[in-house]
């Protein structure tokens, strides 16, 4: 594309934004475990990262991993809205967002040609902050006069809304 002198522009990703995206779909891992995740595959399936070929993090693109990954995000979006989903900050649950996290943020600091375990700290960290900061919106919502289904579903739409804008711009 010209510029304003006429000569053409190099179109680069620009990778000092990389940690903040990663921290970004990471975060939303601690809210919706398989989120991060899930936009890391449909970001790859879309093309958009093409620095995971010849990586570990490969398999990513697959249309099968998306459509594994893509029918658990849904799935864990409606569990979610049940009494029988321990809290997010339990041993257990913690521990999962915190991987998925460590996988969202490893994929995409590998495709960015930066050091995956440097994005997995990163990933770990913002998933399990995300958790907490998840249960305590999610607490403070629920003394309010609203039913719990409200603030799920607000959850659900900002998971889905950021999640697209950061896996867009990955």
């Amino acid at each position: 594309m010209p510029n304003l002198l006429g000569r053409a522009r190099v179109e680069q990703r620009p990778t000092s934004r990389l940690p903040l995206r990663a921290a970004g779909l990471a975060l939303l891992s601690g809210v919706r475990s398989t989120a991060g995740p899930a936009f890391v595959v449909r970001a790859a399936r879309r093309g958009s990262l093409p620095g995971l070929r010849g990586t570990v993090f490969e398999r990513l693109g697959s249309r099968r991993v998306a459509n594994a990954l893509l029918l658990a995000m849904v799935g864990e979006m409606v569990a979610d809205k049940t009494p029988l989903v321990p809290p997010r900050t339990a041993p257990g649950p913690l521990l999962g967002r915190a991987s998925a996290g460590a996988l969202t943020g490893a994929a995409l600091f590998a495709a960015g040609g930066r050091r995956s375990t440097v994005g997995a700290v990163l990933g770990a960290l913002s998933a399990a902050a995300g958790a907490f900061a998840g249960e305590r919106l999610r607490s403070r919502a629920g003394r309010t006069a609203l039913p719990d289904l409200v603030p799920a579903l607000l959850e659900d739409a900002v998971v889905l809304w950021a999640g697209t804008r950061l896996s867009r711009n990955s």
